[in-house]
Order: structure tokens, then sequence, then C-alpha cells
């Protein structure tokens, strides 16, 4: 039996029009329906993509290739003492004491203008009462203790809607037996401006239904496949909802930066990449155990432009005819059989929060069909980890791993990237990485590129070679036509992490390329 690996696969629901044209807000963006059969749709959106899940474990038995149980918990107490797998999502929790680990430190907002830093901040625990998601965790086996969604009131941020908002940092983890500890998989963390509205919702969340699983297929040794624990997509007005409670996004406040603080003994010892801003972060020993560690994030929101369309199937180009013609998968908007001919049904294709190389190609095709202009701009502040996994990051695995602490992180706005690391071009020495947005904002202005890159210094040392000497870095934008463009660069190096920093450049597909040196020692 394979190890079953930790995946969410989402119910689509069909959305509605979006917020009233009188007043739009792009972070309540909703897809629209198509008028009929025979549309393809994409859309390139990860604003929500990191708030769908509330707090679960789930315990899977499989006999041969077939699941055979499956019973959600709310403890280790109440699970089956034999299992095939254990998997949760963990909505970290504020911690209660001093040496409690794997929980949310604290929070806090600063006026960029003034440089003034609040840590004032009032959890609002009965706003979310109705979600009724609780796991009690267990520090022997790495399982922490996880909560309905955690909403709080800044009073040093006010926004549109109030101030309330929305703390997301998930910890997802499996194991495989009741021997082992629970392995983390990601750890994901968002700070969302939100109102709490009361009425008539459709729920989202995980699928907790064991008869959704029963009798499905469990994988084999050669090839690990599901379990995967499945989960629908809240109401389109809310990030979160039970049937009575929605978690509505609302816009961020300007000149502010938001901050958290994560105490964690797993999974901030290679890279994080996200949606942020100049960011400011240390890392310090959390005085808990030897593992533990503090992580500190503060930094400005961004804006990421939102790609979304429909045109008709039979106006694809080739290459993208071809790839959907074969490819069913996506939200079915239009049409019974997804199998069928794509003149019969409207498939929403796109992209949430997994990037690659054929991601960015995709994207590319296409900006000609919508116009090279995003559909929506919606504010994020966000993160996650990621771990050095693809044959591009080989390079950098064996120096990430000489750091015991945080390696480097990747913040953009761009719409898709790359995914891990940055690759190290050997011919050159420089750290490129792929961005790519459409060329337009909704109003038509220029979009304007941001990107930086917060790598460990020993890191950087390791990389090139390099001696405990300061070492400087340049940094250049380049267009997928190969012109290089005009931007502003930061390079600064402090607190043992080295920043690198480019501001406005243009998209399409540029490549940012940094390079660090060392002068000769004197």
């Amino acid at each position: 039996m394979s190890i079953v690996p930790l995946a969410i696969v989402l119910a689509l629901i069909p959305v509605h029009s979006s917020v009233g044209a009188d007043a739009p807000i792009d972070e309540q963006f909703q897809v629209q329906q198509p008028s009929g059969p025979g549309f393809t749709g994409y859309l390139v959106n990860n604003t929500r993509s990191l708030v769908r899940m509330s707090t679960f474990l789930a315990t899977f038995k499989s006999d041969g290739d077939k699941i055979t149980g499956m019973k959600p918990c709310s403890s280790l107490s109440e699970c089956p003492n034999q299992f095939t797998a254990q998997m949760a999502d963990i909505n970290l929790t504020f911690c209660n004491n001093a040496l409690e680990q794997n929980c949310i430190r604290g929070v806090r907002v600063t006026d960029v203008n003034t440089n003034e830093v609040s840590h004032k901040y009032t959890p609002r625990p009965e706003l979310t009462a109705d979600f009724n998601a609780k796991v009690k965790g267990n520090e022997s086996v790495d399982l922490p203790s996880g909560g309905n969604p955690l909403v709080v009131s800044i009073p040093a941020a006010p926004h549109a809607g109030g101030d309330l908002y929305l703390i997301k940092s998930d910890y997802y983890a499996t194991r495989n037996s009741p021997a082992s500890k629970f392995k983390l998989d990601l750890i994901t963390n968002g700070i969302y401006p939100v109102t709490i509205e009361q009425g008539s919702f459709q729920p989202g969340g995980p699928n907790l239904n064991p008869k959704a699983y029963v009798g499905q297929s469990a994988g084999s040794n050669k090839k690990p496949a599901p379990p995967y624990l499945s989960g629908f997509i809240a109401d389109p007005r809310c990030l979160m909802a039970t049937k009575t409670v929605c978690i509505a996004p609302q816009p961020f406040p300007e000149n502010l930066s938001f901050g958290i603080t994560v105490r964690a003994n797993q999974g901030f010892t290679s890279w994080l990449y996200g949606r942020l801003a100049n960011p400011v972060v240390s890392i310090t020993d959390a005085k808990v155990d030897q593992n533990a560690m503090l992580i500190n994030i503060d930094a400005e929101p961004v804006k990421v432009p939102l790609v979304y369309g429909w045109v008709k199937s039979s106006e694809l180009p080739a290459p993208l005819l071809e790839k959907y013609t074969q490819d069913r998968s996506g939200g079915l908007y239009a049409g019974q059989n997804r199998k069928g001919p794509l003149s019969e049904v409207s498939i929403l294709k796109g992209l949430s929060n997994s990037y690659d190389d054929t991601g960015v190609d995709e994207m590319m095709s296409w900006m000609p069909l919508l116009g090279d202009k995003a559909a929506a701009m919606p504010s994020q502040w966000s993160f996650q980890t990621l771990v050095l996994g693809s044959e591009k990051a080989s390079k950098l695995s064996k120096c990430t791993t000489t750091a015991k602490t945080l390696s480097g992180l990747i913040f953009t706005n761009a719409s898709v990237f790359s995914s891990g690391a940055p690759t190290l071009d050997p011919k050159t020495g420089s750290l490129d990485f792929k961005v790519a947005a459409p060329h337009l904002k909704p109003n038509g202005d220029l979009m304007a590129g941001t990107y930086d890159l917060v790598l460990n210094s020993t890191v950087a040392r390791c990389i090139y070679g390099f001696t405990k000497a300061p070492i400087g870095a340049t940094v250049s934008v380049v267009s997928n036509d190969g012109q290089n463009q005009i931007a502003t660069t930061v390079v600064n190096e402090k607190d043992g992490f080295f920043r690198m920093g480019a501001y406005g450049f243009g998209f399409s597909a540029p490549t940012i390329k940094m390079k660090i040196t060392q002068g000769k020692a004197k």
C-alpha cells in the first residue's frame, strides 16, 4: 500500500455575477456563467485558495486497492487505532502559553509613514463558533491543536468594512501508522480584511462524509493515488462559510504593513513564497526545544492581477484546443458529459495555487484571447512553505540543507511564476526567476511588477563559494523578447538575510536575474 498523500480535491459550484457595478470590490470578484455550452474559460486567482479548508482530522483504512473505512475525528482518542493513513489540516490558534508549539504568537500592524507599531488585537471567537471545526492536538506525535477560523479585531487597521481580520495559518500533515509522528507537508499563512455576515450561504470546507470515500481507489505501490480528501468551495460571496455565517473579504487599508509571529518546530528550514511586498524577516530561537523557532514576517499587501474570461472553444488556438480536448479537468459550467465534444460543454480551466513553467506558457497563450488585461486586482497578504523537490532546484538543495533555518523567501505580485526556488544559471552565475502577468490593469493602465528575494546569507555564500566578507549583487529584468528593462532595485544584507528586490518592471513574462558578487579581500 502506498503512502497516502495529503491532497485536496475541491468540487466547483456555479457562481453568479459579480458585486454591484456601482461599487466593485476586487476581493469579491466572482466568475460569471458562460452563455451556454461550447465555451472554454480560464481563471488564474489564488486569492481564496489558502482559505478553503477549515480544521479537520481524518483517518483512512484500506484493503488492497480499495478504501474500506473513513472516519473524521476531533481528537486522536476518537480515531481508530488501526489505519492506513491519517491526514489533517489544522487551522492554528493563538499560543496558550510559552511552551506550546505550532501556534500563532501574535499579530501586529505598522504605519509605513510613521513607523508606529500596534500589537493590539482582540480575538472574536464568538463570530465563527458556527464552524464547529476543532481538533485536540497531541504534541507527542507533532499534531497541533486546531480551531475555528480565527477572526480578530485590529483597531489600528480600520478598513472599509470595519476592523475585523481573518488570520489563517494552516498546518497540513499526514502519517501512515500509529507508531509514527505526523509529517508536515505544508504551512500556509494569510491575513484578510473581512466582515462577518449573517444569512443563508453555501457552506464550504472539507467533505467529511465517509460515504464519499468507502469503496474508492486507495492506489497501489507502483503509483501513489487517492484517497484524497475532497472538499467544497464556499459561497462565492465568502472566503469561508457555514449555512448561516459568511466571512466576506474586503480591501486592505492603504499605507499599513501587517505582521505575524508563528512559533513552529517544523516547516521553516527551506523556502517560503507568497504575495507580499517590502518584507522584513527574522528567525529567532523560541527557547522551547532545540527545533522550535519564532518566525516573524512583516510586509505590505500587494495587488495581484486576476486573469479571467470565456471564449468559444472553436476559436481556441490549435495548441490550446488540442490540450483541452485531451484534458477535461476544471469546473463544469454547461453540459452534462465533460468527456463529450467541446461544443457540448463549457469548462473553466486555470490555476489557483500551483505554478510552474508550463503554467506560465499556458497563461501567455491566453493573453491575446483576453486582451492582455487583468479582470480584477484583489489585494493579498499571504505566504507558504516550499519544498525543494524539483530538478531545477537540485543545485540549490545542497546549500539550503547547510542552513538549519529558513533558506529563502520569494514574493511577487505576478499572476503566475516559476515553481520552486530561483534557478541557478551555471553560465552567468545568476539566480533566475520567471514571472508572468497581463500587460494591463483592468482600467487600461500598464501593470507594474514587484519581486523580492530574501536569501539566507549562509545559503548565498554557499551557492557561490564566498567567504564571510561583505557581498553585493546586481539585479536585472529581461523581457521575454530578450530586452533589458528599467526597474527600481533594492539590495542589502541585514540580520543574516540578503535582500534583493525589483519594482516597477513591465509584464508579460520577464525573467528576474539576480547575481551575487564579492570583491577581492583586502
